[in-house]
């Protein structure tokens, strides 16, 4: 199960001049995979991809960098175990 985290100010853990957030483009990168498999995985299989940040009252999709650290984290972890 993925989640949309939900930024609000109050429940930042670091001061926003750290927070890094990463775009579609940037996050691609990272996981080595197309925006676009990104977009349709966001759909359809929300798992695949680390929880998206949502700026109230806008569309764009963000990433924190830190969610994504964590996310990577976990699956590498799951990986090790299953060998």
């Amino acid at each position: 199960m993925s989640v949309a985290v939900v930024l609000s100010l109050s429940d930042a853990k670091a001061p926003v001049q750290n927070l890094q957030l990463l775009t579609l483009d940037e996050l691609a990168a990272i996981l080595e995979r197309s925006p676009e498999t990104i977009r349709k995985d966001i759909r359809r299989n929300p798992d695949a991809v680390p929880p998206r940040l949502q700026l109230p009252g806008t569309r764009l999709l963000r990433w924190r960098a830190s969610d994504v650290d964590a996310w990577l984290a976990r699956h590498a972890e799951q990986g090790v175990r299953h060998v």
